[in-house]
């Protein structure tokens, strides 16, 4: 008989067993089931076992969503472990940015007082070179005839010989020396240059970083004091979000994503005279905030972001500082995907109104032509959402738009982003029902 321990151990083992076999345990109930089915049929049953073991994996991959989903969960509890753990990293990255500043601070201290001890042995090197090239000239001058004539004995015309050769080699040695000690010089000169590049991005970073914590403390500050740590208020601030992600498709959906992706390439591109710069373009999906949620609520900007990143293009373009993830964490967006600020620093105001069905081509075309970009709607005629993008130009040869997608790229025809919002989850048709112009 096993005594109660064994059998606990023998229990413990056989469940640790199970789970590290867990997916042969599936192929074997599959090759079970299909041989019950298939007893004559080898090829039907090798496809059965692979269409079953398919769906085996299908409906863990659903059970780990389901998992995610629910610990994304639109709730107050959740919202405060998030801006909490976001306060954390920010606090971390801004540690490891200021420990970098002062690290380089330091590596610029010592360059510098390398180059001046460089400088100074080139001037002494330089100095000794002038000193040896006088004295190279002086006998050169005298003559080895005018140095025979007054020296009594022949050894001395032989010894100021010698001197001369030998001030001849010390002179290219100093020079070696020099060109060495240059060489050093330039290297340390050009890092220096390097390191106070480096140093002035770094601190640009700080203050951006100090920035979006006090963005996050803000954000956390006004959400206690609305909700008073009470969910239903919570709910209800958020109901408005709810109601807005109705107008935007969620990206990540879409079953068809990687293919609609994957198609970008083969539209027709704008000829380079119509594009416009990239340096104010963003991308929603963008690493630095792609997986970050928009205000208050759990979409994340990959997902919900078109009309952040299309505001902060514009406001980029227009010379603001902003970008999608630091315009997500404003006030503005605490409780709203969709948000048009009246006003903007600096000096951006709104100048069109923001109700759909507002399109005015003529005006689109006035807005571009001063080098306003201009904000449109492309909306899915069968209610399942649309997208916000950035109209750039136009291209007077292929009688269309050319767009900043916050989704596909920069740089498309119109044409295209509306073909893509068309096929993306359930093709629809579409259509261009709002324009937003800020000057």
């Amino acid at each position: 008989m096993l005594n109660k321990k064994t059998k606990l151990i023998f229990f413990i083992f056989i469940i640790f067993f199970s789970f590290l076999n867990l997916e042969n345990v599936f192929a074997s109930e599959c090759e079970d089931k299909c041989e019950t089915v298939y007893l004559a049929d080898e090829n039907a049953c090798e496809k059965c076992e692979d269409n079953c073991k398919d769906l085996e994996k299908k409906a863990k991959a659903y059970e780990e969503i389901i998992e995610v989903k629910n610990k994304q969960q639109d709730t107050l509890d959740n919202q405060l472990t998030y801006i909490n753990r976001q306060q954390s990293e920010n606090q971390k990255t801004l540690n490891e940015t200021a420990k970098n500043i002062d690290s380089l601070s330091q590596k610029i201290t010592t360059l510098e007082e390398d180059i001046k001890q460089k400088e100074k042995e080139i001037a002494y090197q330089k100095k000794m070179l002038s000193v040896l090239m006088q004295s190279y000239y002086d006998y050169d001058q005298q003559g080895i005839l005018e140095i025979v004539l007054l020296n009594e004995t022949l050894k001395k015309p032989f010894e100021q010989t010698d001197y001369i050769e030998q001030s001849g080699i010390k002179v290219g040695e100093v020079l070696d020396e020099i060109k060495i000690t240059q060489q050093k010089l330039l290297k340390d000169q050009q890092e220096l240059k390097d390191s106070h590049e480096k140093s002035v991005e770094l601190k640009e970073k700080l203050e951006e970083e100090k920035y979006g914590l006090e963005l996050t403390a803000n954000q956390k500050e006004t959400l206690l004091a609305q909700t008073k740590n009470e969910e239903q208020k919570y709910q209800d601030l958020l109901a408005r979000v709810e109601q807005q992600k109705l107008e935007l498709f969620n990206f990540s959906s879409a079953s068809n994503l990687t293919e609609i992706s994957d198609s970008v390439k083969n539209y027709p591109t704008p000829p380079s005279k119509y594009q416009a710069s990239t340096s104010w373009y963003f991308s929603q999906k963008d690493s630095r905030w792609g997986g970050k949620r928009i205000g208050n609520s759990s979409s994340l900007m990959k997902d919900y972001g078109c009309a952040v990143t299309s505001v902060a293009m514009v406001f980029r373009k227009n010379g603001s500082s902003t970008d999608p993830g630091k315009l997500s964490k404003e006030k503005i967006f605490y409780y709203d995907l969709i948000k048009w600020p009246a006003s903007w620093s600096p000096r951006i105001s709104l100048s069109s109104s923001v109700s759909h069905g507002n399109i005015s081509w003529s005006k689109i075309d006035d807005s571009i032509d001063d080098g306003d970009p201009v904000i449109v709607y492309i909306k899915k005629t069968n209610g399942r959402g649309g997208h916000y993008i950035v109209i750039t130009g136009y291209d007077k040869e292929k009688k269309d738009y050319v767009v900043h997608d916050p989704y596909f790229g920069a740089n498309l025809y119109l044409g295209t982003s509306k073909a893509l919002i068309g096929k993306i989850g359930t093709d629809s048709k579409v259509s261009i029902d709002q324009m937003i112009i800020y000057k």
